[in-house]
């Protein structure tokens, strides 16, 4: 075993589980072998585990000094300014990797994505996707994309792949719900969340969707109670209080609107929208005792 072996397994079998002692291992190691490409990458990985991203980059940027076209520094360098949501930093070094391998695909559509590249993210996807890899994680991330550039038919058929080569999850019914729901196909999507709600998918805007969902198809109490559910989950958030309003008003159940709208000023929930739908309430309720 080199000496420099024998530090990097001082550092990984080291009977010290104490991290500094790694980290001083290392670094004197580092001091004895300057050029040791090796010693640099145990040290980065060190600092990465630890979240120290940016001392993780310094010292993978040493490591790549020594050693300019290894492809796994450059990808875990990427892959350290993508945790720090540097994404044009990240994707930098991604585009520096020389060796078409599949491992670094889907990060790299990831930074695309995040700065608005949508198309190039989605064809980097489908790429990796031809190479058959056993995981649903990139035809749900796909999904999602297609999701995102208003494509409801791809992020269907992706869904589905995904379902049948991995099995059902309650993540699926519902982009997939998702997907008719902005489509205006409602049975469609109400089935789709109700498969989900079935799976214990639990989340408020599931919930006020599926609300707005079950009205949609003449299911007035499960609106309701969906609606009710969602702001349980999310007491702060307008929006379902707003859209529960809307149910009510829609049924004539004025008194129970006005609850809402009480319910929502003791919970300190204020909103433009909210404040007209107040005002119509009144006007109802004055002209019910009109009569």
């Amino acid at each position: 075993m080199s000496k420099i072996d024998k530090i990097i397994w001082q550092a990984k079998y080291g009977k010290s589980r104490n991290w500094l002692e790694i980290k001083k291992t290392l670094e004197n190691g580092i001091k004895q072998f300057p050029q040791a490409t090796e010693l640099y990458l145990e040290l980065g990985k060190l600092f990465q585990y630890k979240k120290l991203y940016k001392k993780a980059i310094n010292t993978y940027q040493k490591a790549l000094a020594t050693d300019p076209h290894n492809d796994e520094i450059k990808f875990k360098i990427g892959n350290c300014f993508l945790f720090l949501r540097e994404y044009k930093l990240a994707l930098d070094y991604y585009l520096k990797i020389e060796n078409d391998i599949p491992e670094f695909y889907y990060n790299k559509a990831y930074a695309y994505s995040k700065l608005g590249k949508l198309t190039i993210a989605a064809d980097i996807i489908k790429k990796l996707i031809s190479f058959n890899i056993n995981s649903e994680i990139p035809y749900l991330f796909l999904a999602e994309l297609s999701f995102n550039m208003g494509k409801y038919n791809d992020t269907i058929k992706y869904v589905t792949i995904a379902e049948k080569r991995f099995g059902a999850k309650p993540t699926k019914f519902y982009l997939r719900g998702l997907a008719y729901y902005h489509q205006k196909i409602w049975l469609k999507a109400y089935l789709e969340f109700q498969n989900a709600a079935k799976m214990k998918f639990t989340s408020p805007q599931f919930y006020r969707i599926y609300g707005i969902t079950c009205e949609k198809v003449g299911k007035s109490k499960e609106a309701e109670d969906n609606l009710l559910y969602s702001i349980k989950l999310a007491p702060y958030d307008p929006i379902s209080y707003i859209e529960l309003i809307k149910v009510y008003l829609a049924h004539d159940k004025i008194l129970e609107a006005y609850n809402i709208i009480k319910y929502a000023k003791e919970t300190s929930i204020s909103s433009f929208p909210l404040q007209i739908l107040k005002n119509q309430i009144l006007k109802k309720m004055e002209e019910k005792n009109r009569k």
